[in-house]
């Protein structure tokens, strides 16, 4: 049996279609049961990392958990941790951040190190995604481009390598479902380097239209986080990196390629696959 938490999001529902399409057994656990929207086939049970109380029945009889976390993740993988150990779990593949790579501190890579040390800690054997960027962070512009046919990006524009969630997916489902990958931390890049404005760019040509691009003031966007987190000091940090030239992820790995045995997909692939959310 293998469990996904956070079986909605991105990544976890990719990699539950994944995991039901090679034929294997999948548990998901989820805040509200009958919203969850999950193929029949997957059995889902009702809770949250962030209530120790129901994981135990989550984990129980699991051969392998992916977990991907939310809000205070350091936290929720504390207790993730502990219910794994005492079901006797096997193995958990945790979605890190690549943030943790980065030469310059920030808030990011503190959350994201707490819960990685909370699953070392467990004794339970672990495999660590460490991806960058998201093509699906790229659903940030749905509205001005909807509204105005303009992308204002909060990231600078720097050029990096994001990766599409369904090769995050795959790789989970390769480090879930075979040998060899406990105790690895994997970089997880796209296969191009793109600035934000060639996105945009990209974008637009499969929209069919030109995109108006510009770059937030990193002034604004602290202002932007701070208004969402209140804590202005983890803004600044975090705003800093992400606007820095010195990202993990500026250019390439080959790890998806390497654990997949195949490319991953470009930004284009995606913008092609979800062009109808931004008419």
């Amino acid at each position: 049996m293998f469990l996904i938490t956070g079986a909605t999001g991105k990544v976890g529902r990719e990699a539950v279609d994944q995991l039901l399409a090679l034929g294997h057994p999948v548990r998901a656990l989820s805040r509200d049961p009958q919203e969850a929207n999950l193929p029949e086939a997957v059995e889902v049970v009702a809770g949250s990392p962030a209530a120790p109380d129901s994981l135990a029945v989550a984990f129980a009889g699991v051969t392998a958990a992916l977990v991907v976390l939310s809000g205070d993740v350091g936290g929720e993988a504390a207790n993730v941790a502990a219910a794994a150990r005492a079901a006797g779990t096997s193995k958990i593949v945790l979605l890190s951040s690549g943030g943790i790579e980065h030469p310059l501190p920030h808030g990011i890579a503190d959350e994201h190190r707490a819960a990685e040390v909370a699953i070392e800690e467990s004794g339970v054997p672990w495999t660590f995604l460490r991806p960058g960027p998201f093509h699906a962070n790229t659903s940030w512009w749905i509205r001005t481009v909807r509204e105005s046919s303009s992308v204002r990006c909060w990231i600078g524009n720097n050029p990096g390598a994001p990766i599409d969630e369904y090769d995050i997916a795959s790789v989970a489902v390769v480090a879930l479902t075979e040998e060899g990958h406990t105790g690895k931390a994997y970089l997880l890049t796209g296969p191009e380097t793109v600035s934000s404005e060639e996105q945009a760019r990209i974008l637009g040509e499969v929209l069919g239209r030109e995109l108006e691009f510009s770059v937030a003031p990193a002034e604004e966007v602290v202002d932007v986080f701070t208004g969402i987190t209140g804590d202005r000091p983890a803004a600044e940090t975090n705003v800093a990196a992400l606007h820095s030239p010195e990202v993990p992820w500026a250019k390439p790995t080959s790890t998806v390629r390497d654990l997949t045995g195949r490319e991953p997909r470009p930004y284009r692939a995606w913008a092609v696959e979800n062009a109808a959310l931004f008419d």
